[in-house]
């Protein structure tokens, strides 16, 4: 039997959709040391350290960059949810530096699910990679209980302009290209709430990535704000650095509506989540709704970068937004009342 899902929104297919179901920071760090090894002599980029993406040397000038990235779905549409996860996850290349090349399809969903809907799943991933200059290849599909979609893609990137989530710098501005409230609206389930997070998790990386790209050697780190929030993903950045972030959102850096909702109580079932996996001092933590959107988990969230802070208007005119600095430190964050 199948089911046209035309009455029926794909997200009733699952329990928890987009970034939202990664696993957990503390599950991944155990995952990643049981499957080290050792590094190879031709990998830039592995399992070493935490980043987007693995990369791998090719020659002098060309590097190459492989990741890979699906969730559940995220929107009720299936057209636009095989588009959100195809950028989402082109973007981990973006977030390397690179610009994305080739993708394999993952595909897993429910015998209950009609074959057009699979379809309009993959035609929305389809325009997306046109649309980035990707050509889809391959790809592979199960049946399984819930939805799951999303790429394997790879891309290029030159070996001496490959961004890392490590790197920062004493001085330099932390910029986020896109505002954060994706998860809270999308947890509330009304269609009207929707529309906002989909404008936005259909707004590529690839815009951004270039913009830092101009800054050649001012760009020091780089990750994408995915299912820990922004806090979790900054937590990555300082590593064991001796290097503290300090942070202060201004109003346009969360999305009004997901602002109401926060101001309101509205949390998502990630929220507690992102808030114990961390392993850090943080300073300054409230309840405040407005401090809550830097725990809300982001689908095809925008790039967190640290920068030298002569940039700052350059990357400010090409729609970033200063959130926060960083300092000599110990490791620790805080938070700073918001502009």
């Amino acid at each position: 039997m199948t089911l046209d899902v035309t009455g029926l929104s794909l997200r009733d297919l699952t329990s928890c959709g987009g970034c939202a179901a990664k696993a957990d920071a503390s599950l991944l760090r155990t995952l990643r040391s049981a499957a080290y090894d050792q590094q190879g002599n031709d990998t830039l980029v592995g399992l070493a350290a935490p980043d987007d993406a693995a990369v791998t040397a090719i020659n002098e000038t060309t590097s190459l960059i492989t990741t890979v990235d699906f969730f559940p779905p995220v929107v009720s549409n299936p057209f636009e949810y095989g588009y959100v996860s195809a950028l989402n996850s082109l973007s981990d290349i973006y977030a390397m530096g690179g610009l994305a090349k080739t993708a394999l399809l993952i595909c897993g969903f429910p015998e209950v699910l009609a074959d057009s809907e699979i379809a309009a799943c993959v035609s929305g991933a389809a325009l997306a990679c046109k649309e980035s200059g990707v050509e889809i290849l391959g790809g592979h599909t199960v049946r399984i209980a819930e939805p799951i979609f999303g790429l394997a893609a790879t891309g290029y990137v030159h070996p001496n302009a490959i961004w890392r989530k490590s790197g920062m710098h004493d001085g330099d501005l932390l910029m986020l290209s896109k505002p954060l409230g994706v998860g809270v609206l999308l947890s509330t389930r009304q269609s009207s709430d929707e529309a906002i997070a989909l404008e936005q998790m259909k707004i590529s990386n690839l815009r951004a990535r270039n913009a830092l790209a101009d800054l050649g050697q001012a760009v020091h780190a780089v990750t994408d704000v995915t299912g820990f929030g922004l806090i979790g993903h900054l937590s990555e950045m300082l590593g064991n650095s001796a290097l503290d972030a300090h942070i202060q959102l201004p109003t346009q850096a969360v999305l009004p509506k997901a602002l109401e909702l926060f101001e309101a109580g509205k949390r998502t079932s990630a929220d507690i989540r992102n808030r114990t996996a961390l392993n850090r001092d943080v300073l300054g933590l409230t309840e405040s709704g407005f401090q809550a959107a830097m725990f809300d988990p982001q689908t095809n969230g925008g790039l967190l970068a640290s920068i030298d802070p002569s940039f700052e208007i350059e990357l400010v005119e090409r729609g970033f937004i200063t959130i926060g600095k960083v300092v000599t430190g110990s490791g620790k964050i805080e938070i700073l009342s918001h502009q």
